[in-house]
């Protein structure tokens, strides 16, 4: 019987009839960008109640840093995970080059969110990056917009789409500044 467990499947041999162990590994990035959080649907009054000092019209920024962790057997050609050699330049190609010093309201479209919130552009980076890795390596992204404001994406469940687990640092026992 097959198992339905999508992380579960054949590992390459390690050598001497060892398996390959299956290891996560993260690395980490670094990106500045603008935005203006802003919904054209609501007038003034309604963006300003709702966004608040992120409505501001001039826009603001953030130096996002962004974990990004792939799954996947480690070679016995290498010792690293498979495809680990290859995402520092699919980082750079498909998050750094399109996103660093740019303003977000320009990159986001209607069809990824109703504005350029951090909950939007995780999965936006998620959509891109899982579309340039090999298929299910991918297996998890944390943005982090302020030190109190982190935003993470997992593979999850038994189809292998991406859920969103919205976390705060609260909710991981670390101290939260007042705002």
């Amino acid at each position: 019987m097959a198992n339905a467990d999508p992380r579960a499947r054949e590992v390459p041999r390690a050598g001497r009839g060892r398996e390959a162990p299956v290891v996560e590994a993260t690395r980490v990035y670094q990106f500045s960008a603008a935005h203006r959080l802003h919904n054209p649907r609501f007038g003034p009054a309604e963006n300003a109640r709702i966004y608040g000092r992120c409505n501001n019209p001039n826009g603001h920024g953030h130096t996002y840093r962004l974990e990004v962790t792939i799954r996947g057997p480690v070679s016995p050609e290498t010792g690293w995970v498979e495809a680990g050699p290859a995402l520092d330049a699919v980082v750079r190609t498909q998050v750094l080059r399109r996103f660093d010093r740019m303003t977000l309201d320009h990159l986001i479209t209607h069809t990824d969110g109703p504005t350029s919130t951090s909950e939007v552009l995780v999965a936006l980076l998620w959509r891109i990056l899982d579309g340039a890795l090999p298929a299910g390596r991918l297996c998890h992204l944390r943005l982090e917009e302020t030190p109190n404001n982190f935003f993470d994406l997992d593979r999850d469940g038994a189809d292998g789409l991406a859920r969103p687990v919205f976390t705060t640092p609260a909710d991981r026992g670390q101290k939260v500044s007042p705002a």
